[in-house]
């Protein structure tokens, strides 16, 4: 489900079970490619944001891969990664979804920067004209805060370096400070944000699922909380 570019890709990968007695442990990952038998795209999804690229459901139905297409080999299966494995994925992936949120919250505050400045009076002691200086302050410390944390998670990806912590750190901070800027924006803009042609309206659909992809924030809080306390990840 909701797979990205699913309906376009030339393979997929595929994680399933193939021994029910191993639990978890019996999930390898598996290369799937484009016309291999009983592989199919069932539908594109209709979605309310980021539909600039296509998300689809894809179903296997007695799809028959060789061992070849076992990725990383008989050996990486012989480790019994399994599900953990395929979540340690995740703290690589999560620091760049959490950029790309990073990435629509700048570009939703440059923008709302710029129409404050150009339409509003701010020499004028008007208490909403205040709160949305105040706001942009503020949204601008997060910002800030955000890419630092991004470097962090992203920096200890490279070297190959443990970053459970700071990977789910980094994700669970930069979509909310998104979806706080993206409204603020709609705000700043009035009647001229909500219209089809502003960008704005456009990032303040698309935001919301930097939240949700490579695991909710929910998700990421209660990562950080085992992290801290060092509970059982079971």
């Amino acid at each position: 489900m909701f797979c990205s570019n699913g309906a376009r890709a030339s393979w997929v990968v595929v994680w399933a079970t193939v021994d029910p007695a191993l639990g978890r442990n019996g999930h390898p990952a598996f290369v799937v490619e484009r016309g291999t038998p009983g592989f199919r795209v069932a539908r594109i999804e209709d979605k309310m944001g980021l539909v600039a690229y296509e998300s689809a459901a894809l179903v296997l139905e007695d799809c028959r891969v060789p061992a070849a297409n076992l990725l990383g080999g008989e050996s990486a299966y012989e480790e019994r990664a399994g599900f953990k494995g395929a979540m340690q994925s995740f703290n690589a992936t999560r620091p760049i979804v959490a950029a790309m949120a990073l990435g629509l919250a700048r570009a939703a505050f440059d923008q709302a920067r710029e129409f404050l400045r150009s339409q509003y009076m701010l020499t004028r002691s008007i208490a909403r004209y205040r709160r949305f200086l105040d706001k942009l302050a503020w949204i601008e410390r997060k910002l800030e805060s955000g890419r630092l944390l991004c470097w962090h998670a992203a920096y200890l990806a490279d070297m190959r370096a443990p970053n459970v912590l700071e990977a789910s750190i980094a994700k669970a901070f930069c979509p909310q400070v998104a979806q706080e800027a993206t409204s603020l924006a709609m705000e700043i803009f009035g009647d001229a944000g909500v219209r089809k042609d502003a960008l704005v309206e456009k990032w303040f659909r698309d935001v919301k699922a930097m939240d949700i992809v490579e695991g909710t924030g929910q998700i990421q809080r209660r990562i950080i909380a085992r992290q801290l306390t060092g509970l059982s990840e079971e």
